[in-house]
């Protein structure tokens, strides 16, 4: 099927052929959306990813959706306003506002802003490592507060002066009974635990820090810590487009969260119906977004190697960073950041099979859609409920059906394709690991 194919029969499903209510471009990007979901729900199109590493290296871990990457993101801000406009009955005019006065540009990027940082937080996906500077005779070390969280801290002496070590993750009550003289000892730190700034100010972290880590031992060299975080982003601010920070085939989700957002609003712009309804497919998009399969096999240098999530590679591969002998692999540190075990000491070149971004066709009308034949009519479905949002009441009530046959044909494609190798338990269960490691919340919280 062509584009134009595509856009036609949806446009005929919903009763406009002339294309009078819902416009081409409308239809497409609803078209588009659908093709990103299906790629979410299901994982369908994996492809191969071959990249090259040559040292020296200035950090440790590496993007898997950099340029030329097939995951590489390309959505903005803007292209979220779009939707939502749409979604609005608005001028679909981006990040500037040409509509009514039941919204503005201000509700758009101030709600996705919200909305964004705390995707980042719950699904991890957008980590980066610092390395901050360790003072001797302390043990606090104050983290930017660009940081959501810390989920590992590793150690680094200056040269000559010992060895790096990966600490462990603690808590005060921990230090004083495993730490033997916890606060009066000048010694190589063991373990780490992070206090929100008011707390830590109180251990002699600066009064505007909003997190701190804090050391079971003073430091007693010159030092680093290595500190591998979820990091935040600033407001977006229109009119440029501002790069999302998550991969392209999770933007409904934050389309959804910013509208549940927008639609609760008090005054004429309020819709408790269709809030509700954005608000519970932002939260299945972010259950779902915290188990998403990236990745699903790894090879260094041509030889298939294990891609074992963090949390196992430090408890299982003792200072795989710094162990020449380390057991090879692909050490998984959050959704599209990886490092190599042991770290290459030559050029090296590094072969991944993940899933990439969906195979979206440029509007135009004579583009093909690359779309299994029977997964057409689900996405076509999709496309066409994803429409009769902006009419609300009755009509988007009842096109819920539609949205649920779609789910339904994602759930039938998951269970086929997890019955179809030897190993069908493994096959989703790649990015998870370090979930399953290290869990975040407690269960049946998160």
């Amino acid at each position: 099927m062509t584009l134009g194919e595509a856009i036609t029969e949806v446009s005929a499903r919903l009763g406009d052929p002339g294309l009078v209510f819902w416009g081409h471009d409308e239809i497409y990007l609803y078209f588009l959306e659908s093709l990103r979901v299906l790629n979410a729900f299901t994982g369908f199109w994996k492809t191969e990813f071959l990249l090259t590493l040559t040292p020296p290296f200035s950090q440790n871990w590496f993007p898997s959706n950099g340029a030329a990457s097939p995951r590489q993101p390309t959505l903005t801000d803007t292209n979220v306003y779009d939707l939502i406009e749409y979604h609005l009955l608005e001028p679909a005019t981006g990040a500037t506002w040409t509509g009514t006065n039941q919204f503005s540009i201000a509700d758009l990027w101030q709600s996705c802003s919200r909305r964004r940082n705390e995707m980042l937080q719950l699904a991890a996906c957008n980590m980066a490592e610092l390395t901050l500077n360790c003072i001797p005779n302390t043990n606090t070390v104050a983290v930017p507060d660009s940081a959501l969280d810390v989920r590992r801290v590793r150690w680094v002496p200056a040269s000559g002066m010992g060895s790096p070590v990966t600490l462990q993750r603690g808590d005060v009550l921990s230090f004083q009974r495993f730490t033997p003289n916890y606060l009066q000892t000048n010694a190589n730190p063991m373990r780490w635990d992070i206090l929100s700034g008011l707390e830590a100010s109180t251990l002699g972290a600066p009064a505007n820090t909003l997190l701190a880590l804090i050391l079971d031992t003073l430091v007693n060299v010159p030092s680093t810590v290595q500190v591998l975080t979820i990091a935040g982003a600033p407001d977006f601010s229109p009119p440029g487009g501002n790069p999302l920070l998550l991969p392209d085939d999770w933007a409904w989700v934050l389309k959804f969260g910013a509208l549940a957002d927008i639609l609760s609003k008090e005054e004429e712009g309020r819709d408790i119906l269709r809030a509700e309804y954005c608000r519970k497919r932002y939260n299945e998009g972010l259950q779902l977004m915290m188990t998403m399969p990236w990745l699903t096999q790894a090879t260094i240098n041509g030889v298939a190697v294990d891609t074992p999530a963090l949390a196992s590679a430090d408890r299982t591969n003792y200072e795989w960073q710094s162990r020449a002998t380390a057991f090879p692999g692909l050490v998984i540190g959050g959704i599209d950041l990886f490092a190599v075990s042991p770290v290459p000491t030559a050029v090296t070149s590094v072969g991944m099979t993940v899933v990439q971004n969906a195979p979206v066709p440029i509007n135009d009308d004579a583009a093909l859609v690359f779309l299994p034949r029977d997964a057409m009519e689900a996405v076509i479905k999709e496309a066409q409920h994803l429409a009769l949002f902006k009419m609300g009441g009755q009509e988007f009530t009842e096109s819920l059906q539609l949205h649920r046959e779609f789910v339904q044909f994602c759930t039938q494609t998951n269970s086929r394709l997890e019955q179809s190798g030897i190993f069908p338990s493994d096959y989703r269960s790649v990015s998870p690991k370090q979930e399953e490691q290290q869990p975040r919340f407690a269960a049946g919280k998160g």
